[in-house]
């Protein structure tokens, strides 16, 4: 027999609803609870069915028949997979739990929480029971204040996980179908191309994009090269892919507005097969069916239909502009065997070096007079902007490795400084008290374990109910944190008064295998340097990678030195 409906009243409290019904004057234990609803993606053909609105509906009509639940809060996550938990409604969810303002979590089925098998059971038999949470799971007949139905929420939560396995396996499948009818069903559109409104699996030209791309084909068939199409269409004032793709869906920003053209995405417009009206499919595929992570496959796994769409180049122009991108590529590589003297091989400073005054990468260009490479601002190179100051990358080459040998010399002597003061009766005598004190703190952090171990057993063994339970975790958390920190404090003074003083291991080993060294190598420079400046008046900031610790060390030894003379 069903139960009358009660009337209810919200009372808002800061961010949160609170829920007054009569339900919580008779009765002694009533549960606020959380409805919380997921949908993995909506659409216009499912708003009308499984949509968090309906599933809302379900949870509200069940609460009604509940005399021991009230509603304290919605949550709700859409367009979010169920195989993660990170999902920005379920996490608010959790910290309401956590803060004691929830301790019911009501969910249409399972699937509503979570379609990961391990990480779900987590939730229901570890997680909501730590904090004396109330599970249910409307569809399913499932209340964890029930203790004969374990075994149907781990059948369900399996069933999940390879639903979603499965389904996974039947989109795919769905796609390769749609690939071979010629049909768009997914994925980013290329640049030029636009989805047909009558029909959204094919694709028709973008009037203002697609004049675009037959423009950057004709340039290029006549000789230009890609910076220099890119240079020309930063100057008409066409917008590149990635801000065109933001103007068009209105979320233009001041950001997208500095983005341009550069030779390399010219590049890639000149080798996408959709201009000349194929379709490619299959370039990319996920790590696992949960990860969101791609990979991008080998091109003999590529799926190429041909002709499914209107071409904005003709297929003699597109074959013509890969035969001519080929020929470049074969002359590169080639001068690259021959004499190995292109210049990205002089080039050690790749995306470290950079202009101090506008921030932008310093670009390493050919021979010049006197038989030397130099460095140009590629803002001024490219665009025009900023200003046209360079450097030789000999220039660069010694003052960088100077810097590294100053760098070096420097650690060297303050290690040999702190090593002989070591050696120091009165410092050994130092060394053997923090021995003893870290002892004493090892011997106190096992107390601490023990501890623990016998609280989770009176847990278990319900001497002690859940709430006791954290809190005497809590304090064991907060002791064994004071402990570790003293630990790490006298552990931190140890080293420095050991005979045979260490730094940072990695650090220690660079230095001992480049200290000899006189020649500036690529491989050194990706170990000691960040980053390379280069200012208008040409002179250079370096900054390395250890510098903070080498400041650190030096300070140390001078306060080492000055307490064993007083």
């Amino acid at each position: 027999m069903a139960r009358k409906s009660r009337k209810v009243d919200y009372v808002n409290v800061g961010n949160k609803e609170n829920l007054v019904t009569e339900a919580e004057n008779q009765c002694e234990k009533v549960s606020h609870a959380a409805l919380y609803a997921r949908l993995s993606y909506e659409s216009e053909k499912n708003r009308e069915r499984n949509t968090i609105e309906t599933q809302m509906v379900l949870l509200h009509n069940f609460v009604k028949e509940q005399k021991d639940i009230v509603v304290a809060k919605e949550y709700y996550d859409i367009s979010k997979t169920g195989t993660n938990f990170e999902r920005d409604g379920f996490n608010e969810m959790m910290q309401d739990i956590k803060e004691g303002n929830i301790d019911c979590v009501i969910v249409k089925d399972l699937s509503r929480l979570g379609r990961n098998y391990v990480e779900a059971g987590s939730y229901i038999e570890r997680v909501f029971p730590f904090f004396n949470v109330r599970f249910i799971s409307v569809n399913d007949h499932y209340d964890s204040f029930r203790d004969d139905i374990s075994l149907l929420i781990s059948m369900s939560n399996v069933y999940n996980e390879f639903y979603s396995r499965d389904l996974a396996k039947k989109i795919r499948s769905s796609y390769r179908t749609s690939w071979a009818n010629g049909e768009f069903p997914s994925g980013q559109m290329a640049y030029g191309y636009e989805k047909d409104k009558d029909n959204p699996h094919q694709l028709i030209p973008d009037p203002v994009a697609a004049p675009v791309v037959k423009k950057i084909f004709q340039y290029f068939i006549d000789g230009m090269t890609y910076a220099e199409i890119a240079r020309k269409l930063n100057a008409d004032g066409y917008l590149c892919p990635k801000a065109y793709k933001l103007d068009k869906a209105g979320k233009a920003n001041e950001k997208s507005a500095t983005w341009t053209w550069s030779g390399g995405t010219v590049h890639k417009i000149l080798e996408n097969q959709y201009y000349a009206g194929d379709s490619v499919h299959n370039q990319f595929t996920n790590d696992s069916w949960a990860a969101q992570r791609q990979k991008m496959n080998q091109k003999e796994e590529w799926i190429i239909i041909k002709n499914t769409h209107e071409a904005l180049v003709s297929r003699k122009d597109f074959d013509e502009v890969q035969e001519k991108i080929g020929h470049i590529v074969k002359r590169v590589n080639e001068a690259r065997k021959s004499n190995g003297n292109n210049v990205r091989d002089f080039n050690f400073f790749k995306q470290k070096i950079v202009c101090a005054d506008c921030g932008k990468t310093m670009y390493l260009y050919g021979k010049t007079k006197g038989n030397h490479r130099r460095f140009y601002c590629g803002n001024n190179k490219l665009h025009g902007k900023c200003t046209p100051h360079s450097i030789t990358d000999l220039e660069v080459n010694d003052y960088v490795l100077r810097v590294i040998r100053a760098h070096i010399n420097v650690y060297v002597e303050n290690v040999d400084l702190i090593r002989r003061l070591n050696q120091r009766q009165e410092s050994i005598k130092k060394y053997d008290v923090f021995n003893r004190e870290i002892k004493k703190c090892r011997k106190e952090l096992e107390k601490v374990a023990v501890h623990r171990e016998r609280l989770f057993e009176d847990y278990v063994c319900r001497i002690i109910d859940a709430e006791q339970y954290e809190t005497f975790s809590k304090q064991d958390a907060e002791t064994e944190k004071e402990i570790q920190n003293n630990m790490e404090i006298l552990l931190k003074h140890q080293v420095g008064y050991e005979k045979n003083f260490h730094t940072e291991e990695e650090w220690e080993t660079l230095i001992n295998k480049y200290r000899n060294t006189r020649t500036l190598t690529k491989e050194m420079v990706n170990a000691f340097v960040e980053k390379i400046e280069i200012h208008e008046s040409g002179s250079i900031t370096v900054r390395l990678v250890y510098d903070d610790m080498l400041e650190e060390l030096r300070k140390y030894a001078k306060e080492r030195e000055a307490e064993l003379c007083q």
